[in-house]
């Protein structure tokens, strides 16, 4: 009897929610490890989609500290007053964005100038080790395992986003489940070629 594979796509229930640290984002999450020292007691975390700015901060939270997502579509006025709650608690805030704040549009002058102090974190565009992680741990985390030459080269090759790599894993791990075929280089070069 020949077992089926179904091209489903789920992570697995285990799947790891572990931060992976490089040099594209080595000076983030040392900034977030260190909010003692924070001007202020206020920090921006900035990166593109998918980078990892909701994994650090769950970090960030469980050392006890104050976290708004998406803070550029905040109300200028709640924003405001999580600015002021952080300083008479002391309690640091970090206020996360795919946008730096020069680009919120904060029409509230007080505000502009708090945001302007706050100590500014940016998660850089993957590198190659970035890159090489993310795919070995995506792909792990549905199940499948990526050969080291197919690895080198999608490294070589893919889009240098966070996204496009997401994009990648569950592609391959797709086609890889249709076909009944591990991840290796013949399989990630159709992939690419598409």
């Amino acid at each position: 009897m020949r077992q089926i594979a179904l091209p489903l796509d789920e992570l697995r229930g285990g799947a790891s929610s572990s931060l992976i640290i490089t040099p594209s984002n080595a000076n983030a999450f040392a900034g977030i490890s260190s909010s003692a020292n924070w001007p202020k007691g206020c920090a921006i975390l900035t990166g593109p989609a998918r980078s990892g700015k909701s994994l650090m901060a769950r970090y960030f939270s469980g050392q006890g500290g104050t976290v708004i997502d998406d803070a550029e579509a905040s109300a200028a006025e709640a924003l405001f007053n999580a600015w002021n709650r952080s300083q008479e608690s002391a309690v640091p805030l970090l206020l996360l964005s795919r946008w730096h704040p020069v680009d919120w549009n904060i029409v509230l002058p007080d505000l502009q100038s708090r945001i302007g102090a706050a100590l500014l974190l940016e998660i850089g565009a993957p590198d190659d080790e970035m890159i090489e992680q993310l795919l070995q741990k995506q792909l792990a985390d549905r199940g499948a395992v990526i050969s080291i030459d197919a690895l080198r080269y999608v490294t070589r090759r893919i889009e240098r986003s966070y996204a496009a790599i997401e994009s990648f894993a569950r592609n391959a791990n797709a086609k890889a489940l249709a076909d009944n075929a591990p991840v290796n280089l013949a399989l990630v070069k159709k992939i690419l070629e598409v």
